[in-house]
């Protein structure tokens, strides 16, 4: 039977090795149970406890002596069934409560001038946090988009252009000369103008300009990510990028 399988579903290696003897075994009891799965009888107790709420096995008592046994394989099915509908609740425990801590966030964000996000998750998370403050009509603003960014994230940027363009979000991208391949795409996306840098100039940094901030990207072995919360900032940027669209080439 596949263990990666019964892992996948939430049992542990203690419980997956008793589940197997018992499959094996048939009809068990704990000193036959322990020298099949090879598990403590100490730890055997707890496990065949656990199993039993989770109602993967049941036991008899015979001249007082516990025999245990596998249930219905059905009863696996049941098992995810009724984890499913437990991470269905949570998942909608945890909407409800978003509302609250986007408004505290936004506050507190509201104070900060700098940050710095770690990681691929992070760099995404405060990306689109950025472009999901943005209105209709609002420009973003793309910098030396580079090539290793669309190699490595290319499905969540794509992702990331699917809200924007819902938003009607315009954007003005400068793409490194080597990921002209990825700039072509865009091209053919609404509310997109594409351009590339001149000279093969190259780097794995990047620059997006929102109305109100400036994203710094940087993916090299640890991905981080700068964000700078200041509106004369980002017009500053702004007009750095302007100087940059002049000279850029399509």
């Amino acid at each position: 039977m596949n263990t990666a399988l019964l892992e996948k579903i939430g049992l542990s290696k203690g419980e997956i090795k008793v589940f197997l003897a018992l499959n094996r075994l048939g009809e068990s009891t704990i000193g036959k149970i322990v020298s099949e799965s090879e598990v403590s009888k100490s730890k055997v107790y707890d496990i065949l406890e656990k199993l039993i709420r989770k109602g993967l096995i049941g036991y008899i008592v015979r001249e007082d002596t516990k025999y245990f046994f596998l249930n219905n394989p059905n009863t696996l099915l049941d098992f995810v069934v009724e984890k499913e509908n437990q991470v269905k609740k949570v998942k909608l425990e945890v909407e409800s409560i978003l509302p609250q801590l986007a408004a505290q966030r936004a506050a507190f964000s509201a104070h900060r001038f700098a940050e710095i996000y770690e990681g691929y998750n992070g760099l995404k998370s405060i990306r689109m946090e950025l472009l999901e403050g943005m209105r209709s009509g609002e420009e973003l603003l793309v910098l030396g988009a580079p090539r290793i960014a669309n190699e490595k994230m290319e499905g969540w940027l794509l992702d990331f252009h699917k809200v924007r363009i819902r938003k009607k979000v315009s954007m003005k991208i400068i793409y490194n000369e080597n990921a002209r391949d990825f700039g072509a795409k865009r091209e053919k996306m609404k509310f997109t103008e594409v351009h590339y840098m001149p000279n093969n100039i190259s780097s794995p940094t990047w620059v997006d300009v929102f109305p109100n901030a400036v994203f710094i990207g940087i993916l090299t072995s640890k991905p981080v990510a700068f964000v700078v919360r200041d509106k004369e900032a980002a017009d500053s940027f702004r007009n750095y990028f302007d100087v940059l669209w002049g000279v850029s080439v399509k």
